[in-house]
């Protein structure tokens, strides 16, 4: 598939969500097939990221910023920094691959109901 054609989606997903600012999609071995920020995470974050949540991990670390896992379930997955660095979520897609995305600090909205928000949106997209 080719990710970028869901770039419309992103923006009409952030416009809807404003506390949204990054999405990356990722295989189930934390393998990068997109990013909308290429600076924000790389490959061997997403891994690290992957295998946290999959072995069911108290928390992963990207760049200094370290997350503890809010949820871990099957199909969605909730960290925050206690740092004010936001929170990272993620769901399971109808393809089995996974889409994650960063909130912005200070987000309105609780990681859990995020993670259920990208789900209703992206399911049958990726």
């Amino acid at each position: 598939m080719d990710y970028q054609t869901l770039q419309p989606e992103f923006t009409e997903f952030t416009q809807e969500f404003p506390d949204f600012d990054a999405f990356f999609i990722v295989d189930v071995e934390g393998n990068m097939l997109f990013t909308t920020d290429p600076l924000f995470v790389n490959g061997d974050d997403t891994k690290i990221l992957m295998q946290a949540w999959l072995k069911h991990e108290s928390a992963f670390t990207i760049g200094e910023n370290r997350y503890p896992i809010l949820s871990w379930e099957e199909v969605q997955f909730a960290a925050r920094n206690v740092r004010g660095k936001g929170a990272i979520i993620g769901t399971i897609t109808q393809s089995k691959d996974y889409i994650l995305a960063h909130l912005k600090p200070g987000a309105s909205v609780a990681p859990t109901i995020a993670a259920i928000h990208l789900n209703r949106k992206f399911w049958n997209l990726i």
